[in-house]
């Protein structure tokens, strides 16, 4: 066997850290996934666990890998093993991302955790109660708070960590984001009447959609005080509803439809 004559550039791309005998995370976890989607071309090589842990098994696999795509064969994911496995994959798949195969969670560092922020970033330039995580590979709170944002956008289950519903929400947001049809808004109603004094991402939420509604510079901070309250009072005066400038379910609804029609 000969390796690949096209060496596609890998989705996600490579990180820059060596994968080897003890290490884990969701990128070795994508190299086994990519592993053990091999073997209608190479029936050979073996099914691996995809637990994201780079044991002797991953490492005998690789290295049995790199043999047959002619390769220097130390069982290591390097940059050229990287892309090469991705190739390969493809070759088999299709080419494209996929699920790495296990949670995205705090503390996780990577390329899987560098994609997922930055598919972050282009949901929080539509769903501005979502902030920037860094794009920086690493899976600190900032991350964590983004994807909790993003999954009360969608109304997914909020845990703050990035597992196959969530991964494939967040793919799907961004992907329609570029071809300019944003998925709408489905944030559930928080079952309690937000008013000032209140915090949190609920709070989030609804400054966020003001802002889109009203074309208003309303900060996005998650505390419910007068500017809030204004821009509420403004919102239900429009959409003839009481008035008060507290947000209630009948509010929560009408505001969320309101902003899924500006995007």
């Amino acid at each position: 066997m000969t390796e690949e004559k096209i060496t596609l550039a890998a989705l996600p791309p490579y990180f820059g850290t060596v994968l080897k005998t003890g290490s884990q995370g969701p990128d070795c976890a994508l190299v086994q996934t990519w592993m053990n989607g091999l073997q209608g071309r190479w029936p050979n090589l073996p099914k691996l666990t995809v637990d994201g842990d780079y044991g002797a098994k991953t490492a005998q696999a690789v290295t049995q890998f790199q043999t047959l795509a002619g390769l220097a064969a130390d069982g290591q994911t390097g940059h050229t093993t990287w892309d090469a496995l991705y190739t390969a994959w493809a070759g088999q798949k299709g080419a494209g991302e996929v699920f790495c195969g296990i949670v995205v969670e705090s503390g996780a560092r990577g390329a899987v955790v560098k994609s997922v922020q930055q598919q972050l970033e282009v949901c929080a330039a539509v769903y501005k109660s979502i902030n920037k995580p860094e794009s920086d590979g690493h899976f600190g709170s900032a991350t964590g708070a983004a994807v909790s944002r993003f999954q009360r956008e969608m109304g997914l289950s909020i845990d703050g960590q990035a597992g196959k519903t969530t991964w494939t929400k967040l793919r799907a947001a961004a992907a329609a984001i570029a071809a300019g049809n944003p998925l709408p808004s489905a944030a559930r109603y928080p079952n309690t009447v937000l008013k000032v004094g209140s915090t949190g991402d609920s709070v989030r939420c609804v400054q966020a959609w003001l802002g889109a509604v009203q074309a208003a510079a309303l900060t996005v901070d998650g505390q419910f005080g007068d500017s809030t309250r204004k821009a509420v009072v403004k919102f239900q005066t429009v959409a003839g509803l009481k008035a008060d400038g507290m947000v209630g379910s009948a509010t929560w609804s009408a505001l969320r439809t309101a902003f899924n029609a500006t995007l």
